[in-house]
């Protein structure tokens, strides 16, 4: 049942969010959408921050499942944007709001495990140092942020597919490009 009521208060949250800032939600008013007790609330989550974090989480990872490879982070990437847009009342009004940080913070957390996994495999056969590696995700986790950030602060006008395309050129051949320069 745990999976199936934090399910149920983070589709009140989007619901909630298709007309309301984040700022102005609240956690009577997510569980009565649901309802819930506030006590069911917090044995899941401990405050609106947490829950929106889940509900970000769930959307990356499902659009994110089984790409993690060089051959597929643009599909996996696209998956993002694509998921993105399709919660946009979730996206633009967390950006918009004081969790911005949070978002923030999320999308970099997924995004890198999500680039680690493609630098690791990339990295099979090469005597490369986990911080070199670390690094090369931390900068492309960093870059596909800025990306994904002005695309929501421009309203998600451009198509996600010209932006991963565009992307895509500036990337081909890199992440093995630099693992060769940092190998020992």
């Amino acid at each position: 049942m745990g999976k199936n009521t934090k399910q149920q208060l983070s589709a009140a949250l989007v619901t909630q969010l298709q007309r309301t800032p984040v700022d102005k939600i609240t956690i009577k008013s997510i569980v009565d959408a649901c309802d819930l007790t506030r006590q069911t609330f917090y044995n899941h989550f401990s405050d609106i921050y947490e829950l929106v974090e889940w509900t970000a989480k769930e959307a990356t990872a499902e659009s994110l499942k089984n790409v993690a490879d060089y051959d597929n982070w643009q599909h996996g990437f696209y998956n993002v944007m694509v998921t993105i847009k399709a919660n946009r009342y979730l996206v633009e009004n967390t950006y918009q709001s004081a969790y911005r940080d949070l978002l923030e913070k999320y999308i970099y957390t997924v995004l890198y495990q999500y680039i680690i996994a493609v630098v690791e495999r990339q990295a099979v056969g090469m005597q490369v140092a986990q911080k070199h590696k670390d690094f090369i995700a931390h900068f492309y986790s960093l870059a596909f942020i800025a990306l994904i950030f002005e695309w929501v602060k421009d309203g998600l006008k451009e198509d996600p597919g010209d932006i991963v395309e565009q992307t895509g050129v500036l990337i081909q051949g890199d992440f093995k490009k630099a693992l060769h320069k940092y190998a020992e």
